[in-house]
């Protein structure tokens, strides 16, 4: 009998703690997704075999696809000021990867080749039915979403004539799969997976002020500018519930790391790399992509951490001219 006494404060304790978290998960979500930062009515909709994939499009000419960073608070916004600048001589599209921003963020294990597969179905359902082109697309990534280009482009190359990557991740780091440590990658992934302690876990890490901390490492930025920034990807990260926890299970699970430096070796399509200097890992990383090869290029710009937010017109000229 005394046993079972003993355990009633663990459960009411336990019931508590669940309790607590159940309500600031409540709180999360209702704060970030109270305004209309992203403005969803802006968005078109593709609909294909992994969900709903939200885009917007920018001006008109030979088409360009961008990506944004692989993370669960990452979205569109961070092309937008660049996609303005490229569609007065491109016809541009933005999109939110599953799993992220407005588009469908399903509860399973994610991929680079899933990636890969959503998007050359958007290229080649969406965007080569609007476009006239036999040579292909001209794509850009933002760090770690490189990987997903590389894999696109190796399983269809014909549906690109140019890959850009802007401060891309080190390979030594995206080569690491889930058998290397299988019991902390399943058990990480078993707890983000789980309904309230997962989600709680997620919004420790995605709230506001987290965001806005990982922010304040961009010294390029204005305070206005962080902050509209953090506000976007606030909302990013808590649309449609707390199912970005999926993504982040899967980051952490080593799901979405793959051997760039194996699929590199295979592609022969251009490729230009553009990196900030203040970025320590992107500079880094630079000479692991052998930019000796015939088929890469890179520039570097000086005193910059993240181009596509810092210097947006500029790095637009330095694609466009790429593109053209």
């Amino acid at each position: 009998m005394s046993h079972n006494k003993n355990k009633h404060p663990f459960l009411k304790m336990t019931a508590l703690a669940l309790g607590c978290m159940a309500v600031y998960n409540t709180y999360e979500y209702n704060k970030a997704t109270s305004g209309n930062h992203n403005h969803r009515e802006e968005c078109r909709v593709y609909t294909g075999r992994f969900g709903d994939i939200y885009y917007k499009h920018y001006g008109s000419g030979s088409p360009v696809l961008l990506l944004h960073t692989l993370e669960p608070s990452a979205n569109m916004s961070e092309w937008i000021a660049a996609a303005t600048e490229l569609g007065k001589s491109h016809s541009v599209y933005v999109i939110d990867l599953p799993g992220c921003g407005f588009s469908d963020k399903s509860t399973i294990d994610y991929s680079i080749y899933m990636y890969a597969l959503a998007v050359n179905d958007f290229v080649k359902n969406r965007i080569l039915r609007h476009h006239d082109t036999a040579t292909g697309i001209h794509a850009a990534a933002i760090s770690t979403s490189s990987a997903i280009l590389i894999c696109a482009a190796l399983t269809a190359p014909k549906l690109y004539s140019g890959l850009s990557f802007i401060n891309p991740q080190a390979m030594e780091t995206t080569y690491c799969n889930p058998s290397t440590k299988p019991v902390f990658a399943k058990c990480i992934r078993a707890v983000y997976n789980t309904p309230v302690i997962g989600s709680f876990m997620y919004n420790l890490k995605y709230n506001r002020a987290a965001i806005m901390d990982r922010l304040s490492k961009v010294s390029g930025l204005e305070v206005a500018q962080k902050n509209e920034l953090a506000d976007s990807m606030y909302e990013a990260a808590h649309t449609g519930g707390y199912y970005g926890r999926f993504l982040l299970a899967s980051i952490h699970g080593n799901l979405l790391n793959s051997d760039i430096a194996h699929m590199l070796a295979k592609l022969s399509t251009p490729i230009l790399i553009v990196t900030g200097s203040a970025d320590r890992q992107a500079k880094k990383a630079l000479p692991a992509f052998d930019i000796d090869k015939e088929n890469i290029s890179s520039v570097i710009l000086e005193d910059i951490s993240a181009p596509q937010l810092e210097c947006p017109d500029k790095l637009a000229r330095i694609l466009n001219s790429f593109f053209n």
